[in-house]
């Protein structure tokens, strides 16, 4: 605002009976669609950083699921390495950690759909709003300089209107010069109040410009529910085709075991993940110490063509990954590098117990 029309607003002028042309409802309109623009600016810096994150959330997704899952290797009696499924051959195809049931490329397109959607139905609308605000904002800045320029030829009138009438009541005096440069300045107060009245017009027109447009601006500041309406909606439909696209939630069988590989680790691999159960081997501890004896008489009692009816707990537990072969022994000595924790948990720590459920 120019000086001239800060020393206006707050009456500070020699002339302080001097009546500003007014421009209230503008004014107030435009200040509080002011702090509705800020609402708006926070707003959607939030939601294009959430439609940033669900892009970002939705390709790693695609890139981690579609990477190969890890193996399981063993060794075969030659010495070699290989991985359970290695009977497939060379041209294996490697099980993505997603399954086979997993679109990865749909999760792709879906993050391609939901920016473009929270782009069109919620971001673009958004900054239309912004450019019709900025815009109502420029052409306050000029009605505000036409509100000023009527008042400047205002008081320019009212001074030649004063002028004239001085010197109307001093023609007896002044006589045939006086009643000249009355005149004269009559002529120029017509001339000026001319152009007050052409800025008048100018301010007129302007003025109901801007309050129409600022009408139009506010009322349109109701859809703002309806866009953040829309927002959740998009993530939610982009969620659930995302989770659909993943697949079957049921995890995959494990690979086979190699054909000409035996031995007892591969065969007491359950075959679906569901046969795992969720605590512990609850084998005794008291027939953990003589496990190695007795997997040593039950191969002696299959050699013989005989049968020995062994617990299932002195075999383990049907729901284990382990057999009888993997469980540790308990510690015979005291290792020198472990001394702190023997002293200070126990040895009895160290003992295969059961363990208790998770």
């Amino acid at each position: 605002m120019a000086r001239g029309g800060a020393k206006q607003k707050w009456h500070l002028g020699a002339d302080r009976e001097f009546v500003a042309t007014p421009n209230t409802r503008n004014e107030m309109m435009l200040q509080e669609a002011g702090e509705f623009a800020g609402h708006l600016k926070k707003i959607e810096k939030d939601i294009r950083g959430l439609k940033n994150a669900t892009e970002g959330i939705l390709l790693s997704t695609k890139a981690v699921l579609s990477a190969p899952l890890p193996r399981v290797y063993e060794e075969t009696s030659g010495g070699k390495v290989v991985p359970l499924n290695a009977s497939q051959g060379a041209g294996q195809v490697v099980l993505p950690i997603g399954g086979t049931d997993f679109n990865a490329e749909e999760l792709a397109k879906i993050s391609k759909e939901t920016s473009k959607k929270l782009e069109s139905e919620v971001l673009a609308p958004m900054e239309r709003w912004m450019n019709a605000y900025n815009l109502v904002q420029n052409r306050m800045n000029k009605l505000e300089s036409l509100r000023l320029e009527v008042d400047s030829r205002r008081r320019t009138v009212a001074k030649l209107g004063k002028k004239v009438d001085l010197q109307r009541a001093r023609l007896p005096q002044t006589r045939a010069k006086g009643e000249y440069e009355m005149e004269n300045t009559i002529k120029v107060l017509q001339h000026k109040e001319s152009k007050l009245s052409a800025c008048r017009q100018s301010f007129k027109e302007h003025e109901a410009l801007v309050y129409h447009q600022l009408t139009n601006l506010i009322r349109d500041t109701v859809w703002l529910k309806s866009y953040l309406s829309a927002v959740l909606r998009v993530q939610a439909e982009a969620f659930q085709a995302a989770n659909v696209a993943l697949g079957q939630m049921k995890a995959a069988a494990l690979p086979a075991p190699s054909a000409d590989m035996g031995l007892p680790v591969a065969a007491s691999i359950p075959s679906t993940p569901e046969a795992i159960g969720a605590g512990r081997d609850a084998t005794p501890p008291h027939l953990q110490a003589n496990m190695r004896d007795i997997s040593r008489k039950l191969q002696r009692t299959k050699e013989n063509g005989a049968s020995m009816a062994v617990s299932a707990s002195a075999l383990g537990s049907k729901d284990s990954l382990y057999t009888i072969q993997d469980a540790p022994a308990v510690p015979s000595s005291r290792i020198p590098a472990a001394q702190p924790a023997y002293d200070r948990y126990g040895e009895q720590t160290y003992s295969r117990t059961t363990v208790p459920a998770w």
